[in-house]
């Protein structure tokens, strides 16, 4: 985070319409500190990650 003059990630979770359960949308927001940093391709990895770990979860708790 220290390349990074902000970075904000939000968590939106909508019910489905026509079926039991939700839809989650990840959006992250961030502004470099220059050019030549690079973008964090590496934070979507981690998002899946967490989805996935959020998901099992949810089920194991059903």
């Amino acid at each position: 985070m220290e390349e990074y003059k902000s970075f904000v990630a939000t968590i939106l979770v909508s019910p489905k319409s026509e079926d039991s359960g939700s839809v989650v949308h990840w959006t992250l927001e961030y502004e470099k500190l220059h050019d030549g940093i690079a973008h964090p391709e590496t934070l979507l990895q981690l998002v899946q990650d967490i989805s996935k770990d959020i998901v099992a979860h949810l089920i194991q708790a059903n």
